[in-house]
């Protein structure tokens, strides 16, 4: 179905007074044409319907003139005293029209209401019946009560207005406050989802990477020996099968990172953890020991005594060793590497050389290794520097806190 248009708030305010004067009107024929009814003067309940009908049409369009002329007009437009308190209706809604859109400050719109309803309980008051006549000395026809009343209800008028007009402000900077959350929350969505894409980009980067380089430079080492060595390719297919396996395992290490879920049999996902504080030198060891079936000569040093390291740490120092050792597979010839780790306390620190020289093809090992050796050396609260050692050898230096960030 079409949804249907809105009217504009004159065209509802015109509606609603419309259909508030024709009950009105129609209350006061019934009335007059009935045996119980004999007003003063039944002149002001029309000429109170008439203005209830135009402070409804104009209460939201000119609320502030409106209130002013209704303040000062109405009750000279009045023919008689206030009879019953349903003659107020007009004062009570420009009175709450002005102070709930603002348009008249709260203690001058009391002031002049208050004013206007003790004018409609005067017996004689200049009106604006033509001609106009002098008025006769003023003074008051009705009791206290039926004063205080007029007064109670005018200024109430005015009170809720003013109530309305704050509750709807606090909604309005509430709502505000609330498209600000709303707006902070996605944008803190957004960012912690590129923080877990690059987190993720970084696990398979150096898991993948370490193995799978490790594998190629065996591949392609069989290969160019197999015309002296004919045992050599099979020796190296065994070795990339085992090395093959270890990766997997690594890949499954990431999946198990990423995946919160148990197995389908209910039971906990029988997968590699990854690295921490106490797995840290087997996997040193293992990270050596692939560059060196690849065919480097690795001179591996570990503190006597393992200190006691968190998971991050454990994690920091077992990837950057990795990524460092994968780099000096694709981007250099040094046959001798060095890996030292030594325990500083509070810090660890870890240092990879190779004497090089690079290989013509890299361009100062530019890439996403980099990058990421250093984001996960600030991760876990530490530094990391890589460059060359100016003797065509490259550096690879990093300070991870033992308790991590």
């Amino acid at each position: 179905m079409p949804q249907l248009t809105r009217l504009p708030a004159w065209a509802q305010d015109l509606a609603v007074a419309l259909a508030a004067g024709a009950v009105w009107f129609t209350v006061i024929t019934v009335m007059e044409s009935g045996d119980y009814w004999y007003p003063r003067n039944p002149e002001s309940y029309r000429v109170a319907g008439l203005w209830i009908v135009l402070t409804l049409a104009l209460r939201r369009v000119v609320p502030g003139p409106l209130f002013w002329t209704t303040a000062m007009l109405y009750p000279l437009a009045l023919p008689w005293t206030m009879q019953t308190p349903f003659e107020l209706i007009p004062l009570l809604v420009a009175g709450f029209a002005a102070t709930r859109s603002g348009a008249v400050p709260w203690p001058l719109a009391a002031l002049a209401s208050g004013l206007s309803a003790f004018a409609l309980q005067l017996w004689e008051r200049p009106h604006l019946a033509l001609p106009l006549q002098p008025p006769s000395p003023l003074w008051l026809g009705r009791s206290p009560s039926d004063v205080l009343v007029a007064l109670a209800l005018a200024l109430g008028a005015v009170a809720a207005g003013y109530f309305f007009r704050r509750l709807a402000l606090t909604s309005e900077r509430l709502r505000a406050r609330n498209a600000e959350l709303q707006a902070l929350q996605a944008e803190l969505a957004e960012r912690a989802v590129l923080a877990e894409r690059t987190r993720i980009a970084r696990e398979l980067h150096d898991v993948v990477a370490h193995h799978m380089s490790a594998i190629v430079v065996r591949a392609q080492a069989a290969d160019r020996v197999a015309a002296n060595q004919p045992g050599a390719p099979a020796e190296a297919v065994r070795w990339i099968s085992d090395e093959g396996k270890q990766a997997l395992t690594a890949m499954r290490s990431v999946v198990q990172v990423l995946r919160r879920d148990t197995e389908a049999d209910g039971g906990t996902a029988a997968l590699a953890p990854t690295p921490d504080g106490t797995r840290t030198p087997d996997e040193l060891r293992a990270a050596a020991r692939r560059l060196r079936d690849a065919g480097r000569d690795v001179a591996l040093t570990l503190p006597h005594s393992w200190p006691t390291t968190s998971a991050e740490t454990g994690l920091a120092v077992v990837r950057i060793a990795q990524e460092a050792l994968t780099n000096v597979l694709l981007h250099s010839l040094a046959r001798d590497v060095t890996v030292t780790l030594t325990d500083d306390a509070p810090d660890l620190r870890l240092r990879v050389h190779d004497a090089g020289p690079p290989l013509p093809s890299t361009d100062g090992r530019r890439g996403h290794g980099l990058t990421s050796m250093r984001e996960r050396a600030l991760a876990a609260g530490g530094e990391l520097s890589a460059g060359p050692d100016g003797r065509g050898g490259w550096t690879v230096e990093a300070r991870i806190p033992r308790e991590g960030a």
